[in-house]
């Protein structure tokens, strides 16, 4: 195919603005690359900043948590210590108690039911050896309404006439 002397100009000249076009686009491209390296470099040094005071402090607390629960008798994460050998003994105790007098299979029973209806209620269960609730008397701190079929105390009879 034979080009005329004008397309082969016009060839030449598209090649070359082509070329402008593109060294312009790759110095843009690494403008920006550049902009993102240093706000990329600022970020990683404040990171190193940070950690390099950071992780000292927390190597420190997490040394003296250590040492105040190892001070207090707790046992220590990942190491056996005194807290299971108490938890076992707790049931043969009472297990013993439980033998050693026959209402006690009756508190067990009563101290589970306190137990559970005061993790029910988003509350501790009471500590062993307390008095068992009175099943007539409610637990949200209200006074006990009288039924229909019971008789009302000698002071409210006074008071209705």
């Amino acid at each position: 195919m034979k080009r005329t002397p004008q397309e082969i100009v016009e060839l030449v000249v598209f090649g070359l603005i082509a070329l402008l076009v593109g060294t312009g686009v790759l110095w843009l491209l690494g403008a920006v690359f550049g902009l993102l390296g240093t706000v990329l470099g600022w970020l990683a040094a404040l990171l190193w900043g940070l950690l390099s005071f950071l992780v000292p402090v927390a190597l420190v607390a997490a040394a003296v948590v250590l040492i105040v629960r190892w001070a207090q008798g707790k046992s220590l994460p990942g190491l056996s210590g005194p807290a299971p050998a108490r938890a076992a003994s707790a049931p043969a105790r009472s297990a013993s108690a439980a033998d050693a007098r026959p209402e006690a299979a009756a508190d067990g029973a009563v101290d589970r039911d306190r137990a559970a209806e005061a993790t029910a209620e988003g509350m501790p269960p009471a500590p062993a050896g307390t008095p068992p609730l009175d099943p007539g008397s409610p637990t949200d701190g209200t006074e006990p309404t009288l039924d229909a079929s019971e008789e009302a105390p000698d002071e409210a009879r006074r008071d209705d006439g």
